[in-house]
């Protein structure tokens, strides 16, 4: 699942291309993509608006539409769910298979490809609303991280990957984030001491913005056309660039050696989803 440093590189690479563009219309492929509310409702109220930016919470994307009338604006929702990809194609473009949904923008088409179908398109905002903070979005403070993780008795793992604790980090990066702190993913939240904390946020901070500088310097493969090498989840455009693996400390690295200490990085299973760490260095 694309994660908060994919999704703000991906909203980097449409802004340019959707400002100013006016939605024509709507074509859904796999109409369970508008979601909860109904397709015809969504078509009608989009239709005829212009885009007046993109924004993301997390690891949502909210593309800003205005009405041609009235100037009122209001949010078009979208989650990429586990294998959404968004990019713009010409009008005359053959559409590639899995696509779910086709906006007609003028004279060309913003595709919505989703080859396992989590992605949603939506109207509502309460996804958005129920999310904690954006850690580089908001004044996130190290007093924030901790009223958030508070008394909690869960791994702090599991706690970071709470949207509703702090929006963006999903099981990719609170690997990262915590080998980079030093910091165990199985310790209790409510046993982090105040120096853990400051690290922990601190990490939080630097991993983030350091991939979205790393995505930003990709030639990146938006429409997914090449055979993937899995580079920053959507691959290099050409197939030739590094392994994904080799971007990271520890996820999906087991049995390999640790970067810092030399140890070999172990996997376990914590609340069903693989936890990559290093049993030297994240004694903390």
């Amino acid at each position: 699942m694309p994660e908060l440093p994919e999704v703000e590189v991906l909203r980097c690479y449409l802004q340019p291309l959707l400002s100013g563009k006016t939605i024509c219309d709507l074509h859904l492929l796999k109409p369970r993509v508008v979601r909860p509310e109904s397709s015809k409702k969504l078509i009608a109220t989009i239709n005829g608006c212009r885009v007046s930016g993109i924004e993301r919470r997390g690891k949502f994307l909210c593309v800003n539409l205005a009405k041609t009338r009235s100037q009122k604006t209001f949010p078009l929702v979208i989650h990429l769910g586990m294998t959404g990809r968004l990019f713009m194609e010409p009008d005359t473009a053959k559409l590639p298979s899995h696509t779910a949904a086709v906006f007609r923008l003028d004279d060309e088409l913003l595709v919505f490809k989703d080859s396992r179908s989590f992605g949603r398109i939506t109207l509502e905002t309460d996804s958005i609303e129920r999310l904690g903070p954006d850690p580089i979005l908001d004044d996130y403070s190290v007093d924030d991280l901790r009223l958030a993780l508070g008394q909690s008795a869960q791994s702090v793992k599991v706690r970071l990957l709470d949207q509703q604790i702090i929006a963006g980090l999903g099981n990719i990066y609170t690997c990262e984030v915590l080998h980079r702190a030093g910091i165990s993913p199985f310790i209790k939240s409510s046993d982090l001491s105040l120096a853990n904390l400051k690290k922990l946020h601190a990490a939080i901070i630097s991993t983030l913005v350091s991939q979205v500088e790393f995505g930003m310097k990709l030639d990146l493969d938006f429409k997914g056309e090449s055979k993937s090498d899995g580079l920053f989840y959507f691959g290099s455009r050409h197939g030739t660039a590094r392994k994904t693996k080799e971007r990271f400390r520890v996820y999906k690295r087991m049995g390999e050696p640790c970067g810092t200490c030399g140890s070999i990085i172990e996997r376990a299973e914590l609340a069903k989803r693989g936890t990559f760490f290093c049993p030297k260095c994240q004694h903390g």
